[in-house]
């Protein structure tokens, strides 16, 4: 998470010096747990009412913010989502979520429809068995069938790294075109390292946490050729010195969600200034929550943020292809 960190700690010192004496003393306040579902969910809670939280920007993934949405709707706070991609999380008539990475609805059609492009006869699907992997797979799979596409095996695999040359050997046993691979980063790295290991020839294609910066970190090499949707728009423009900063600090450009933190924490500050004009002592979660809502269309390193009717962005999705460590934009097949 060191990523998002610097991205949360940028966007913040950015804001700042942009909003000047418009924007009252605010800083950042990590909250890091192994598990959301044991002390992460009471955790926030203690932290919201502790600091005097105005917004939260988070989770690192579905379960973590599905868990957060739980808090937030009671309190009355906004939180900003520039990471979680499973589409349920603005579906469950909670106005205060605001879902800024493109969601698995915007995706899987992109995916399917890049597959379904060669004609494959034999699919295989190797998952993992947490809360993000299983709902891509369900998008995925849907808009498979609506191109007649036929999957021939799914295995799921446990949140821990074990019996991964077992289910990738099973996943292989009959020579499939394609294998789609959906997990969190450790079962990731280990489930395409064995791919790897195994054949060079079977096209791989993931979701998009394998474009995260973690991820092509841990994967080098093995990451090459896999297809994965390109989150970044065209009309992304991350400016030359914080790519640069980036690239100093972590050896790889930024990603999509490194992008889009520096763009929740900026709009959260931004809805906060304009909240505190009437006062700062005592700032209105409701006139954030406005100010978040009016701020769309928003231009952020990103590109364009604009909310569709449950305040989750709606921007477009390429296919994409990973070459020496950077993700490449495919033109999509219909075009």
């Amino acid at each position: 998470m060191a990523s998002l960190w610097w991205a949360a700690q940028r966007g913040l010192d950015d804001a700042q010096r942009e909003l000047h004496d418009k924007l009252p003393p605010c800083r950042l306040v990590p909250l890091i747990k192994d598990s959301p579902w044991s002390d992460g969910a009471s955790a926030l809670a203690e932290l919201i009412f502790r600091e005097n939280v105005v917004g939260v920007v988070g989770g690192t993934d579905g379960e973590a913010t599905h868990l957060a949405e739980t808090i937030v709707a009671k309190v009355h706070l906004p939180l900003l989502s520039p990471v979680a991609t499973d589409k349920t999380t603005n579906l469950a008539g909670v106005p205060w979520i605001f879902a800024l990475a493109p969601g698995d609805h915007l995706i899987a059609p992109v995916l399917a429809q890049r597959i379904a492009g060669s004609c494959p006869r034999r699919i295989a699907v190797l998952l993992g068995s947490d809360h993000d992997s299983q709902w891509f797979w369900r998008e995925l799979n849907k808009w498979l069938l609506r191109h007649g596409c036929q999957v021939n095996s799914v295995i799921i695999l446990p949140r821990e790294e074990q019996a991964v040359t077992k289910a990738v050997w099973e996943s292989l046993e009959n020579s499939p075109e394609w294998l789609i691979v959906s997990a969190p980063r450790p079962l990731l790295v280990s489930i395409i390292r064995e791919i790897r290991r195994h054949t060079s020839t079977v096209q791989i294609v993931c979701d998009a946490r394998v474009s995260r910066v973690d991820a092509l970190k841990s994967l080098g090499l093995d990451a090459e050729g896999i297809i994965c949707p390109c989150l970044v728009p065209d009309s992304c423009h991350i400016p030359q010195d914080f790519r640069e900063t980036f690239q100093k600090e972590f050896a790889v450009e930024p990603d999509y969600a490194v992008a889009l933190t520096y763009d929740a924490v900026r709009m959260l500050l931004h809805a906060v200034a304009r909240a505190a004009q009437g006062g700062r002592d005592n700032i209105d979660r409701v006139e954030i929550y406005n100010s978040l809502l009016a701020i769309s269309p928003y231009r952020g390193v990103f590109g364009t943020i604009e909310w569709d009717r449950v305040n989750a962005n709606k921007c477009s999705v390429v296919p994409g292809v990973i070459r020496n460590g950077k993700i490449i934009p495919e033109v999509p097949s219909s075009r």
